[in-house]
């Protein structure tokens, strides 16, 4: 991605500040697994968002003083020992080319410098870090850390939450990140078509997810979240991961996966019948399912509300399930079907949303209802990335098959 889209990213944040405040963003670090071992590095997204750089321990403050905007970037220094073992760190020419940002300085200096804006004549009177508000039982990180750091040596210093502000940016999807999810879309849906050529009876779960996952390396890519790959009964489970069960012929195995491209994500549901065949039953169930797509793209547009589109698919459901005699009353829905329709997607697999959970425009959004009958060990989801205009709605993932036809003959 080009360094003018962080840099355009930044002087929008910016305008949303308040004068007289500092904001610190982290790039994230791994924590200890072991003694020798760190968990996998993930990047904080609002950082990725502002400097497109995929590093950790590193920090950006942006300020505004008088309403002249600032920015520096704080970066590990070069350590010849560490990139003996690890591997080479980022050099300041390195990190300007990627975000646009000339003023880098070492990691260590970061509270320095915080400290030194805080106590200066130009009178910081806040500082923003991120915060997802989740609650008292939150686990203490480095903002949060930063910030009681401050409340101690700066009482006077209004402590605010960036994410209200970073929220309204990344809500609307830019030209560019839509072009990441689609290349992220791609992959997915050329990781499935190797997958459905090697689905057979027989074979264990942990083995298709292995086939979509082995697609996505030759492809420098990784999923974007862990990968579900739920046969039979397993379905019924919305966050199966175990995959563990041999797939045994005449069952469905529902593909609930993604992949990423420069960190943006696509978010895809399948549901294949193992031998290439839908039963009669599974057809049904299918199509109903595959119908409730078409009720909630109906009503999601910019502006309606999200619990609107998922009370369509409900009324839907209940009119459907009734028709094939497998409810009486309507309220008997949510026994087979216990989840929303759909969520944000972007940075983020489950993306930041409007507060008011409005559907915003240009921004994407997974579309995926589900059956899931227990007593048949049946579980059915579709799902679709959805980007919403005010032009209407453009699927994002339609080549990657879906109808009953489709699929058997692509199975064939």
């Amino acid at each position: 991605m080009n360094k003018d889209f962080f840099i355009g990213n930044r002087e929008r944040f910016a305008q949303k500040m308040k004068d007289y405040s500092a904001a610190v963003f982290f790039s994230n670090i791994a924590p200890r697994e072991s003694l020798d071992q760190s968990h996998k590095f993930s990047v904080d997204r609002n950082f990725f968002y502002l400097t497109g750089i995929n590093k950790e321990n590193m920090a950006l403050v942006i300020s505004k003083v008088n309403g002249v905007v600032s920015e520096q970037l704080f970066i590990p220094p070069v350590n010849e020992l560490y990139e003996k073992w690890y591997g080479i760190l980022l050099r300041h020419d390195e990190a300007e080319e990627i975000s646009g940002i000339s003023n880098i300085s070492d990691r260590e200096d970061l509270e320095g410098n915080i400290s030194s804006k805080l106590s200066s004549m130009d009178i910081y009177e806040n500082l923003y870090i991120v915060t997802t508000m989740a609650g008292m039982n939150e686990i203490e990180d480095q903002y949060k850390a930063l910030a009681k750091k401050v409340r101690n040596q700066f009482p006077t210093v209004n402590i605010l939450n960036a994410l209200p502000l970073i929220m309204e940016l990344r809500v609307h999807k830019q030209a560019e990140e839509i072009d990441e999810i689609k290349t992220s879309i791609k992959y997915t849906k050329e990781a499935l078509e190797f997958l459905m050529k090697n689905l057979k009876p027989g074979m264990y779960e942990y083995e298709v997810r292995a086939h979509y996952e082995y697609q996505l390396m030759m492809r420098n890519s990784a999923p974007s979240f862990s990968t579900i790959a739920a046969s039979g009964k397993n379905a019924v489970i919305l966050h199966y991961v175990d995959l563990v069960n041999k797939i045994n012929d005449g069952d469905m195995v529902l593909c609930d996966l993604g992949a990423l491209s420069n960190m943006y994500a696509s978010d895809i549901t399948r549901t294949y019948p193992v031998n290439g065949k839908f039963t009669s039953r599974q057809k049904d169930l299918y199509n109903i399912v595959l119908g409730a797509q078409d009720v909630a793209l109906d009503i999601m547009k910019p502006g309606a509300l999200e619990k609107d589109v998922n009370d369509a698919v409900i009324k839907y459901f209940a009119k459907e399930l009734k028709a094939i005699k497998l409810i009486k009353d309507d309220s008997e829905v949510s026994k087979y079907y216990y989840h929303g329709v759909g969520h944000p997607l972007g940075l983020d697999v489950h993306d930041l949303r409007c507060r008011d959970k409005k559907i915003a425009e240009n921004n994407v959004y997974t579309v995926e209802p589900g059956l899931y009958i227990a007593q048949e060990g049946i579980g059915i989801r579709i799902e679709d990335d959805i980007l919403v205009t005010s032009e209407g709605n453009i699927n994002l993932s339609n080549d990657i098959i879906k109808t009953v036809n489709d699929i058997e003959n692509f199975m064939k």
